[in-house]
């Protein structure tokens, strides 16, 4: 019986053998079933998990790859390396690719022509704006700069703008990103100066060019154009400082603020666009001494008529002062630098103060600054110092009137830290300078602003006692010591974010694609 079934095995093994080697493609029937599968069909806007998943049970390995597409964020775009229907063998690890939502793609896009980019931009299912802008000759007719910035998704207002360079009159939109020095070199022989300034950044930007006064793709022929690069929080005093000879010293005068201009933003969006407060008719970065919100900009409060409240909403980095030193960084051996000591500048933290009002005062819902100000306040009433100067009479019975100085306040106004990239920011935080607890600590790897919140004060107005002349505001840093605590305490919910965008596009005009 044995002799039997063995007999019998060999006789079907010869027999399968005989026919395999007569009929070559049998091996590949038998087995094509386990190694051959047809790929799924899938289209755009289906359920990637859905799709990952009948994969799997058709016997493939799978790997999800996000991408920038029209899709809602998450939703399946298309097969990376194989098609919808073939028959591939279950071996292949399908590459799935997962929408990030419309964007702009790392490569592809700036640095190609504009045949080339719009086919990728368009795809993204979102308004597309076209935008001619100066360029160097090295790209003439290929696209030098995008919004979002590529690798980014598409911002709030929900579309792509691109620019394609032009040789033309203006400032290159092209240099940013560039080396400063080649950047530099790179203008020599543009019909205008060219300055190069230290401007707050992030690591990847340092020694390169991330802004310009005027700005990027501004069109025409300004006489100077400073560009900026980036720096940490080592370079900020010469960032934001002017040297000036004093006797036989040297005072550096905070008066340099056109390095904060540019679009602040919290990661839920909240956002602080500074604009640079500077005469329309002055071209020059180093007359920027203060900047201000693209709300006061637009509320027309710079445009008064008065000269004393023109710039009361104007963010600046110091008070005022009648000799220039009064608002220089301080310095033991330069006396008058003293009004400066207690200001963030003047440490060693790295971080910058800006805040409105100065030290002025107020009467009677007036504004009176401490100084050159004939101005008086009498029993709670506003007295305009024009009329004091024009009637001597009037002006003795005033200065003689047991009111005079009585009825003076300050009154709390906007006030930001800006903290760069490698600030001692432990420091401050165990210095007291900010109220309450950090809770979670702002990114310390992007410079951001920090803005003081008045309703989480109990007190945003100060009365002085009477016959009392204002000096000292106590919202501010001055010479009695520092301002009120800050809040809210820094976290990265509030942290104003520099958004690093050089290009201002609702100034360039553009076109639809």
């Amino acid at each position: 019986m044995i002799t039997s079934i063995i007999l019998a095995i060999a006789l079907v093994i010869t027999g399968t053998v005989l026919y395999c080697v007569k009929n070559p493609t049998s091996i590949a029937n038998l087995t094509s079933t386990k190694a051959y599968a047809k790929i799924p069909k899938a289209k755009a806007g289906d359920n990637v998990d859905n799709v990952a998943k009948t994969l799997e049970n058709n016997g493939f390995r799978t790997k999800v790859i996000d991408e920038f597409g029209a899709e809602k964020q998450g939703q399946f775009l298309r097969y990376a390396n194989v098609k919808s229907g073939s028959k591939v063998s279950t071996k292949t690890v399908v590459k799935i690719l997962r929408s990030k939502g419309p964007g702009v793609p790392a490569k592809g896009v700036v640095g190609a022509s504009l045949d080339e980019a719009k086919k990728i931009v368009k795809s993204m299912g979102v308004p597309v704006k076209l935008h001619h802008v100066p360029s160097t000759d090295a790209a003439d007719g290929k696209i030098v700069a995008s919004s979002p910035m590529p690798g980014n998704a598409v911002d709030k207002d929900g579309a792509i703008h691109i620019a394609v360079g032009k040789n033309t009159d203006g400032v290159p939109v092209d240099v940013f990103g560039l080396d400063k020095d080649k950047a530099k070199d790179m203008l020599s022989s543009k019909p205008f100066s060219v300055d190069l300034r230290p401007k707050f950044s992030s690591a990847k930007y340092f020694g390169k060019i991330v802004g310009a006064y005027p700005a990027l793709g501004t069109k025409g022929s300004p006489k100077a154009v400073t560009l900026y690069y980036g720096v940490d929080a080592s370079k900020t005093k010469d960032m934001v400082t002017k040297p000036m000879d004093y006797g036989d010293q040297t005072a550096y005068l905070v008066q340099r603020a056109g390095s904060f201009v540019g679009k602040w933003c919290t990661k839920s969006g909240n956002c602080i666009n500074l604009l640079p407060y500077i005469d329309e008719n002055d071209y020059e970065e180093e007359n920027i001494h203060g900047v201000m919100t693209e709300e006061v900009a637009k509320s027309g409060s710079v445009n008064s008529s008065s000269i004393v409240n023109r710039d009361i909403d104007v963010l600046y980095m110091s008070t005022w002062g009648q000799d220039p030193s009064d608002y220089a960084i301080y310095d033991k051996n330069i006396e008058n630098t003293k009004y400066m000591k207690n200001n963030l500048v003047s440490g060693d933290t790295g971080a910058v103060e800006l805040y409105a009002g100065r030290d002025s005062a107020r009467c009677d819902g007036h504004i009176i600054h401490n100084f050159d100000d004939p101005s008086l306040c009498v029993d709670g009433k506003y007295i305009d110092g024009e009329r004091l100067l024009d009637d001597s009479d009037y002006r003795d019975e005033m200065r003689q009137s047991p009111g005079i100085h009585t009825g003076y306040y300050y009154v709390m106004q906007d006030f930001m830290v800006v903290v760069p990239v490698g600030a001692k920011f432990d420091e401050l935080l165990n210095s007291g300078y900010f109220a309450g607890k950090v809770e979670n600590k702002p990114d310390l790897t992007r410079p951001f602003i920090l803005r003081r919140d008045p309703k989480l004060y109990k007190q945003t107005r100060v009365d002085l006692p009477k016959h009392t002349y204002p000096e000292w505001s106590p919202f501010i840093p001055s010479i009695k010591g520092r301002a009120v605590p800050f809040a809210p305490a820094p976290d990265d919910s509030n942290a104003y974010y520099l958004v690093e965008e050089p290009f201002d596009w609702s100034s360039i005009p553009g076109e639809s694609l």
